[in-house]
């Protein structure tokens, strides 16, 4: 009986080999359309799709492999399914080729039109890879240049391919086929009206190797990181252009910083620790917004992540280095000689951060080991217009372009959390303790060792106050004025006692709890 082999490819890497090495080994070759041609130019002798199904390809090569003949030949399994195709003077197909128009790479052209994106959306191409892969028990199926060479060699020493192998195969297409929906299901679902009411009641998680990370939380542990192809979230993309190898951490600590961050328009840089920011700055320039972020607390700064949100020059990236340990220096741009000046620190991670599009998907997500947490990521934008004073003492100009710069960095704070600020510079920052007094009394504390004056600053609280201890501490402190969001039952007292003491006071109404 002879045996077929079809081939129909867009990625044509190797395949004329394949074909040629094929024909050697006994079979004949059914092709398509562009592959045809590319193989008979070969000089490589195959038979047209049309005339082994003695049907013209149409609409414009759409529907070439949509056939009987051919899905017949590939499904067929049974004694009874072969004396099936035998009375139809049917052929089996013993071996299908076949990769997919190339829609991820034509939808990321800018060029691309949607009408170009609907075009490259293979049909015939799944169909082929999907009934080979069902019927992998008979059918060996190709989708990656990179397993023609085994395959081959198999068919040399076995005279046919392992059914372990055909298995091995049929699960890479099935991959392959799910990553290929998801992609397409992405593009279409941020093509809708208002993607950002787009939430989908099932999705299928696809996700891409990018990189072996050094270890994980610590070293004991392996860890990888992966790219979410679906369900689209905000990207947090960079180029590593110095530096030994990430860790699970230094990501999880960039990437905290850089929301953060992100957020101002002025010069501006956050220094993260653990997650959380233990100085931050806006300045008119970087180097001076590194400075007042880096006097915050010098002793949390050590070995910590250290990111801006403007071009970094190379006089700034040797006074950092001169001064301090660090882990990770990111920016959306650096300056040509700063890779000369990190030869000197060649440990030194330096990460080049790809700017957000102003069109990104606004969702973030959290796994709680075989669950996924999918949240619409905190962008609230709070003004000064939108605080409401709920003191007799009203807040100057300067102290509410204070509370704001101060509730954009508790937004990044682990709760429950204490941000101090003066001159849009944070002076003390409390984390994560589970009650908010604590939180205060750690920033304090932290101030008066660094003999760092909180007299006149502006007290933050992600959450509010339920009882007045922080507030009786801010006044103490010499704090002059205090946001919060309010929605204790409390608010009122919680005024009385600000009003007692003579401090300014204002309501975000928007809580930021960072878990």
């Amino acid at each position: 009986m002879k045996k077929i082999a079809l081939i129909s490819v867009s990625d044509k890497t190797n395949i004329d080999t394949l074909a040629s090495k094929l024909i050697s080994r006994g079979y004949e070759i059914i092709s398509t359309g562009g592959t045809a041609k590319f193989l008979i130019s070969k000089g490589i002798k195959i038979i047209p799709i049309s005339d082994f199904t003695n049907f013209d390809e149409i609409l414009g090569g759409r529907v070439k492999t949509l056939h009987p003949i051919i899905h017949a030949g590939i499904l067929a399994k049974s004694k009874k399914d072969i004396e099936g195709l035998n009375d139809k003077k049917y052929s089996l197909i013993d071996i299908v080729v076949v990769n997919l128009y190339p829609f991820e790479k034509t939808i990321s052209k800018s060029s691309c039109s949607f009408n170009n994106a609907i075009e490259n959306i293979d049909i015939g191409g799944p169909t082929l890879l999907r009934a080979s892969a069902k019927n992998h028990q008979r059918v060996t199926v190709l989708t990656d240049p990179s397993d023609y060479n085994d395959v081959l060699e198999e068919l040399d020493r076995n005279g046919k391919v392992k059914s372990s192998t055909r298995l091995k195969l049929a699960a890479k297409v099935f991959s392959k086929v799910s990553k290929y929906d998801s992609i397409i299901s992405s593009y279409l679902s941020s093509k809708l009206t208002n993607p950002k009411e787009f939430m989908q009641k099932k999705i299928l998680i696809e996700a891409h190797e990018l990189d072996k990370l050094r270890y994980g939380e610590n070293p004991h542990q392996k860890s990888k990181l992966y790219k979410i192809i679906n369900p689209s979230l905000t990207e947090f993309d960079y180029n590593q252009l110095s530096g030994k190898a990430l860790s699970f951490n230094n990501l999880v600590d960039t990437e905290s910083a850089y929301s953060c961050v992100e957020q101002f328009s002025k010069p501006s840089c956050v220094i993260v620790k653990h997650a959380n920011p233990c100085g931050a700055a806006s300045a008119n320039n970087l180097n001076q917004a590194y400075d007042y972020a880096y006097k915050t607390d010098p002793t949390s700064s050590f070995g910590g992540i250290i990111v801006f949100n403007k071009k970094l020059n190379s006089n700034l990236l040797k006074k950092i280095i001169n001064r301090q340990f660090v882990e990770v220096i990111a920016a959306p741009y650096f300056d040509k000689k700063c890779l000369e000046v990190i030869k000197e620190k060649p440990n030194i991670r330096i990460l080049e951060i790809k700017l957000k599009n102003k069109d990104d998907i606004i969702y973030e997500s959290k796994l709680l080991r075989d669950k996924l947490l999918i949240q619409e990521k905190d962008e609230k934008i709070i003004t000064k217009k939108s605080l409401l004073v709920m003191t007799k003492k009203k807040p100057t100009v300067k102290q509410l372009n204070d509370m704001i710069f101060a509730f954009k960095i508790s937004r990044y704070v682990k709760s429950n959390s204490i941000v101090f600020v003066k001159n849009n510079k944070t002076l003390a920052i409390g984390a994560g303790q589970m009650s908010r007094i604590d939180s205060t009394n750690i920033a304090f504390n932290k101030a008066k060792k660094e003999k760092i004056s909180l007299n006149g600053s502006v007290m933050a609280s992600e959450a509010f106050f339920p009882f007045r201890d922080n507030v009786d501490l801010a006044k103490k402190i010499g704090v002059s004025a205090i946001i919060q969001p309010g929605g204790s039952i409390n608010d009122e007292k919680i005024i009385d006692v600000a009003n007692k003491h003579k401090l300014a006071m204002c309501f975000s109404h928007t809580r930021v709890f960072k878990h």
